[in-house]
């Protein structure tokens, strides 16, 4: 094991005290106390992992401390890795004010559809872990990098899974040159040191948080976690200190409820009026996101609506109390129907304390738990939560280790092995995309090389492809997959002008559904000025902030297939007046997702495989319309109460049988 000079700035000469002490905050972070143990454990262990309290300062402070020791001497990186895109993006924006340095150049963010970083200048890096398995492609070994963390591995999403895997095996062609630290406030230690090696992976502790929280319960279970929640945060307001209120709620649908109450409550009730809601979830802009981080106006208090993306390295200032419900939403695939289900379930143990320790980062905090102390002691709330890769559908992380070379999936060396009919699962729906050669296992040349790179699921990514490949649709295609990344409709229209906005929606609305009616929406908004676009959302009541999203995003993919060598012709193509060109692409990708209308009219479906009851979502332009077409696909669908699908588009069957032959037979596809 290579030992690393030390390259950083004199401490006896007090650089280290200018540089780390500068600002009363900092000081008192508990690593600081740690910072020569941590530099030691890296030093002399492969592997360091590294527990420490929400609030220790872990996340911002060690990348630094590597930079400052060296580590990025020669023009290597340090990488910090993030479960979530805002939480990178956040963390870089942090490190970079606290360095005084702009964003982008010393320190910078990568992640999907969005970098802000400099090969040349960046010496610490925020990514995703997605984003750092991707970079592998380019660089199997992550040369790069001399240090890599990664932040908050408790979460065990699939990418992060597939990282560390993928790290142990770097680690040993890089014989010693590659330092990996594994961080979180509440991680299986044993698990993982067990995973990377005893004798080369020490175990570091950092004890203490940076100001005390004091942890209520109820006395007895509530009857309405949202009704609870209002009117925790009601109280708060009337009753505690200054300071800002984070509540964690499950789902977004969670979060606009308890929003209109709070709003209601604030017209009726003027001890409420300096309350300010805000919500804060995965589906929200960037821009929206930061909405959440901006001091609250003055006299006024933030009560910030959110669900699990603030559970974890986003820190923001202000927050003195956290209202907890206690739950939390979690995809599972139900392998009967291949969807996913939504299902509502009281959090972790590890989870609970994540969200405690967002109090208490600036002053003594107080965290309201709307749950009984006796139920966190119970089994109803596990020591952590499942694992993605035991729950989810493996095939994008499958497809990633087969463009990296791993052969054989089933006895890989995964952190914790995915149940068999995950992977049988996930095998199946590669090879029915043709990303797999059925003969060799291998993945197909091209196709399936270019469906690993592409950041996309892989039915949007083989979408994708087949525009260029096989149907002359790219400009559309292109603008399709675009919208169906983000998941979002782009109509938008104000309480109390829905009529209205429905008589101009008309224009972009067709009756081959809702992926064709969403690309009229953004290739109109792509085809007006720049300078005109934000008015011309406002005229045709349009969600602008999604648009402008979605042409980056366009012009993201359109790079992806110039550097797979299509050329400007071909990314040029357009289906024209023939809408059918775009169904039949999308069929290419989406068969999986093929539903039969239930009866002579109406708004529920089922499945062609494996049945199940579907429901038009509240947001296609099918719903509630008198009549509806007899077969769709559909780009997404969630089960809560219903499975609802959304991105929703009519079909002829007789495309699944032609576009896809090993998925399905004449006699799946025949009108009843």
């Amino acid at each position: 094991m290579s030992a690393r000079r030390h390259e950083g700035p004199d401490e006896g000469a007090g650089g280290f005290v200018q540089q780390y002490f500068r600002n009363e905050q900092r000081q008192r972070l508990p690593v600081l106390k740690h910072r020569l143990q941590l530099l030691y454990a890296i030093e002399t262990h492969l592997t360091t992992i590294v527990i420490g309290e929400p609030g220790s300062g872990k996340s911002t402070q060690l990348p630094q401390f590597l930079h400052e020791a060296g580590w990025t001497a020669d023009g290597k990186v340090v990488a910090c890795t993030q479960p979530r895109r805002i939480a990178a993006a956040m963390l870089a924006q942090r490190v970079a004010d606290e360095m005084g340095v702009e964003l982008g150049t010393t320190v910078g963010f990568s992640v999907r559809f969005s970098d802000a970083s400099d090969p040349q200048t960046t010496r610490i890096k925020y990514l995703t872990d997605g984003t750092l398995v991707r970079e592998c492609y380019a660089d199997p070994l992550l040369s790069a990098y001399s240090v890599i963390i990664v932040d908050e591995a408790q979460d065990r999403t699939i990418a992060t899974d597939t990282l560390l895997a993928l790290l142990k095996k770097i680690q040993r062609k890089r014989r010693g040159d590659l330092r990996v630290v594994i961080s979180s406030a509440t991680l299986d230690a044993e698990r993982l040191q067990a995973f990377f090696g005893k004798d080369d992976t020490a175990i570091v502790s950092i004890a203490g948080q940076l100001f005390p929280v004091d942890t209520q319960y109820l006395d007895a279970p509530c009857e309405n976690y949202l009704t609870a929640a209002v009117e925790t945060v009601a109280r708060i307001h009337e009753l505690e200190a200054p300071g800002d209120i984070l509540v964690f709620l499950p789902g977004k649908d969670d979060i606009a409820a308890a929003i209109s109450q709070i709003e209601e409550l604030t017209h009726g009730d003027a001890r409420l009026a300096s309350l300010q809601p805000l919500p804060m979830h995965a589906g929200l802009s960037t821009d929206e996101q930061r909405a959440v981080f901006e001091p609250a106006a003055a006299g006024m208090r933030k009560a910030i609506f959110a669900t699990n993306v603030a559970e974890t390295s986003v820190t923001i200032d202000g927050v003195l109390y956290v209202v907890d419900c206690g739950f939390v939403k979690q995809r599972v695939l139900d392998l009967a129907t291949g969807l996913d289900h939504l299902v509502t379930q009281p959090i972790s143990k590890s989870s609970a304390r994540q969200r405690a320790g967002r109090a208490g980062r600036t002053q003594p905090g107080k965290v309201f738990r709307l749950y009984t102390h006796e139920a966190l002691g119970s089994s109803l709330h596990p020591r952590h939560e499942v694992p993605e890769a035991c729950r989810l559908p493996l095939a994008p992380m499958l497809l990633t280790l087969k463009a990296l070379g791993v052969n054989n999936l089933v006895r890989f060396d995964y952190v914790q092995p995915p149940p068999p009919a995950l992977l049988s699962h996930a095998l199946e729906a590669l090879a029915s995309l043709s990303a797999i050669d059925l003969q060799t296992g291998a993945l197909t040349q091209d196709f399936g090389l270019y469906l690993a790179e592409l950041p996309l699921d892989p039915p949007l990514g083989a979408c994708l492809l087949n525009s260029v490949r096989r149907f002359g649709c790219a400009r559309e295609a292109v603008a399709a997959v675009a919208m169906l990344s983000l998941g979002e409709s782009p109509f938008s229209a104000p309480s109390g002008r829905m009529a209205e906005a429905r008589e101009d929606w008309r224009d972009f609305v067709v009756q081959e559904g809702d992926v064709l009616s969403r690309v009229n929406v953004l290739l109109g908004y792509q085809d007006t000025p720049t300078r005109a676009r934000q008015q011309w959302c406002r005229t045709h009541f349009l969600n602008a902030r999604l648009l402008d999203q979605a042409t980056r995003i366009s012009r993201q993919l359109e790079g992806y297939l110039a550097r797979f060598g299509y050329g400007k012709s071909e990314l040029a193509s357009s289906c024209g007046r023939d809408a059918s060109l775009l169904q039949r692409c999308l069929v290419s990708g989406l068969f999986a997702n093929a539903a039969r209308r239930r009866g002579p009219s109406g708004g529920s479906y089922q499945l062609l495989r494996g049945g199940g009851a579907l429901d038009i979502h509240p947001s296609s332009v099918y719903f509630g319309a008198d009549a509806t077409p007899e077969y769709v696909v559909f780009a997404s669908a969630m089960t809560t109460t219903k499975a609802y699908i959304n991105g929703v588009t009519a079909i002829d069957p007789a495309w699944l049988t032609a576009l896809a032959p090993n998925y399905y037979s004449a006699s799946q596809t025949a009108p009843v």
